[in-house]
């Protein structure tokens, strides 16, 4: 029996060692605080300042403990090893850091709840975290501990742990736009006809009638490709639908009531999964968001609502509080818009913790690794650069058997204009090597 001896519990201290040990670790475990209740067929982690014989020790540093959020700087030291560095170094013990106050303060965000400056979205940026700071933003960290730990352990206790989970991709779409020129409803479409006969783009004018009387098919419709490469690759894929109120300039859908954008749901629902895409303008409101999800459930009679908010306007820990409130059961969202890598330091599910109410969120979070337009639109890659770095994190996912998750867009999947040449990015993502 695995056992973690403990001279004081907390809700903090509890979620880090289920969040380590278990959600990651996959590693049943009981919590003893009274050395009594330690036997000697019992393998010990001892996160404590008592010595304990045989035991796996793990000094606390104190984050675990306390109740309030600090602002002063957080130590950490670089290692030789596999681990790369350690945060909350501790001396004279087995390990060399804090892996469970490690491990709580970077998947709960606890760097989120200081203050900070926001970009024009309202969102927290890469820049900020410690991850960025220190070079490691790109590796999931917490999963490469206790990968490492795991295997500490298994050498002090001459034991095997059973691996319990193994590398899967999945393919996530975003569909902010379903379509350039069907679903958009009788004024809409009319007045985007006016405005390039007006113009004189009369090449986007019949492309549009074409499309309008069935004779081309609509240039955002790069479904088929989606499906097809997903397929081949035996991977599960998600769309997140955008079903929001129209309102410029974030918030521009297709129109959702419409036969060819049902048409259109029904589809996707025959090969993936469905899951919403709360908009710009529903951020932190309750009332837009369940508006959003009634339209999800009226078109697809899902029960179970997933998630991955529009922009990634995620705030933490009130995003969370919200989505938990409506019923959300999975998010998607927990990444940065601006860089790539890992913003939880994790590859892998778990459940988000709220700081300030000191409590687990009933809601599984799913990390994400990069998005398209972080490759292209912010770190300005070309494609063969960015095939680079899509490579890299993948392999960081596999080497952890963790979830190797990107966000793509049906638009951003045409071949065509400044997406050139990006499909083979998309493709080397849902690859089997």
């Amino acid at each position: 029996m695995l056992k973690v001896f403990v001279e004081n519990k907390s809700n903090r201290l509890l979620y880090a060692l289920d969040l380590v040990l278990n959600q990651v670790g996959g590693l049943k475990f009981k919590v003893a605080d009274n050395t009594e209740d330690l036997h000697p067929d019992d393998h010990v982690i001892n996160y404590s300042g008592r010595n304990i014989q045989g035991s796996f020790q793990i000094h606390p540093h104190g984050l675990l403990f306390e109740k309030d959020v600090q602002i002063g700087d957080i130590p950490f030291s670089y290692r030789s090893d596999k681990m790369l560095v350690s945060v909350f170094p501790t001396e004279f013990d087995d390990l060399g850091f804090d892996v469970f106050a490690a491990s709580f303060y970077i998947a709960t965000r606890y760097e989120e709840y200081r203050k900070f400056e926001a970009d024009e979205h309202g969102r927290y940026t890469s820049k900020h975290s410690i991850q960025s700071k220190i070079g490691i933003l790109k590796r999931p960290i917490i999963n490469i501990w206790v990968k490492e730990l795991k295997k500490l352990l298994e050498k002090k206790w001459n034991i095997t742990f059973p691996e319990s989970r193994s590398f899967r991709t999945i393919n996530t779409i975003d569909v902010d736009v379903a379509f350039a020129y069907l679903a958009k409803g009788a004024v809409r479409g009319t007045g985007g006809l006016g405005k390039e006969i007006l113009k004189g783009d009369f090449s986007s004018a019949k492309n549009r009638i074409n499309t309008m009387t069935n004779k081309e098919k609509d240039p955002l419709d790069t479904y088929d490709f989606i499906k097809e490469t997903a397929t081949n690759n035996g991977v599960e894929s998600i769309f997140f639908l955008l079903l929001g109120d129209y309102k410029k300039p974030y918030d521009t859908p297709n129109d959702f009531t419409s036969v060819v954008y049902r048409e259109l749901v029904q589809r996707l629902a025959s090969f993936s999964q469905i899951g919403i895409h709360p908009s710009y303008n529903s951020y932190l409101n309750e009332g837009k968001l369940l508006k959003e999800i009634d339209r999800l459930k009226a078109l697809t009679k899902l029960e179970n609502v997933i998630a991955r908010k529009h922009f990634l306007r995620l705030s933490i820990p009130d995003s969370y509080r919200l989505m938990e409130k409506v019923g959300i059961t999975d998010d998607y969202t927990m990444g940065y818009a601006d860089q790539i890598g890992f913003r939880a330091g994790l590859c892998t599910p778990f459940k988000p913790f709220d700081v300030l109410q000191d409590k687990v969120l009933n809601i599984q979070v799913h990390p994400f690794a990069y998005m398209d337009g972080t490759l292209r639109e912010y770190l300005h890659l070309s494609a063969d650069e960015a095939v680079k770095e899509v490579e890299f994190l993948k392999r960081e996912v596999k080497n952890v058997n963790g979830e190797f998750i990107g966000i793509w867009h049906n638009t951003s999947l045409t071949d065509t204009g400044e997406w050139e040449g990006w499909r083979e990015v998309y493709e080397v993502g849902l690859g089997n090597s």
